[in-house]
């Protein structure tokens, strides 16, 4: 098992493609980009922000930022980029509001997706205790430490590509994703369910 990641069975071209008729007010394209960004957004906002009963109102901003600007998007960037920019900005915003480490309290795209799927196969739960052991595990670390440490582990950034997201330099990155590794490292290595997580941090 292994950090979850995002994935999408759809290529550039076909996304581009929906953005031009999203923007035109196609319905069932907003519809379709919307069910691909959510997850993601969902996902990058839980585990940045470090849960809590206010991650599903950012998660609902973020996507309101995203879909509002979305005429604004140019097509030579990648999409995903362009969202996970926007994603971790209002989560940067929301520390700026209360600058204090956020604790986990309840993880809303957790616990909706465990009511949307009452059974699950084995792999499926497995899968389901890592992320909510994981989320524990990141709450507790600083936010300056715990973006990049999310946009590396679960987003697959590179440390060039982390610093531009939030506009620090390159060893500033560097330094806060080294870190927030070892911070990781240090709250999981005592938990089973983590064992593969902790292989891929140690690498």
């Amino acid at each position: 098992m292994t950090l979850p990641r995002p994935r999408s069975d759809i290529d550039r071209s076909q996304v581009n493609s929906l953005i031009s008729a999203a923007v035109s007010n196609d319905r069932s394209a907003l519809e379709k980009l919307a069910r691909i960004c959510l997850p993601r957004v969902r996902r990058t906002v839980t585990f940045s922000y470090g849960g809590g009963p206010n991650c599903e109102d950012l998660v609902q901003n973020a996507m309101i930022r995203i879909f509002t600007r979305l005429d604004s998007f140019r097509f030579e960037a990648s999409f995903f980029i362009w969202v996970d920019r926007i994603t971790i900005n209002i989560v940067r915003d929301s520390f700026k509001k209360r600058r204090f480490l956020l604790f986990f309290e309840d993880v809303a795209e957790l616990k909706t997706d465990r009511e949307a799927t009452p059974a699950r196969p084995d792999e499926e739960m497995e899968k389901y205790r890592l992320l909510e052991r994981l989320s524990r595990h990141f709450a507790a670390i600083s936010p300056s430490r715990r973006v990049p440490l999310v946009l590396s582990l679960y987003q697959g950034y590179t440390v060039p590509e982390i610093a531009a997201l939030l506009d620090v330099s390159f060893d500033t990155a560097k330094m806060r994703l080294r870190r927030g590794r070892a911070d990781l490292l240090k709250r999981i290595k005592n938990d089973p369910y983590c064992a593969e997580a902790i292989r891929e941090l140690s690498r």
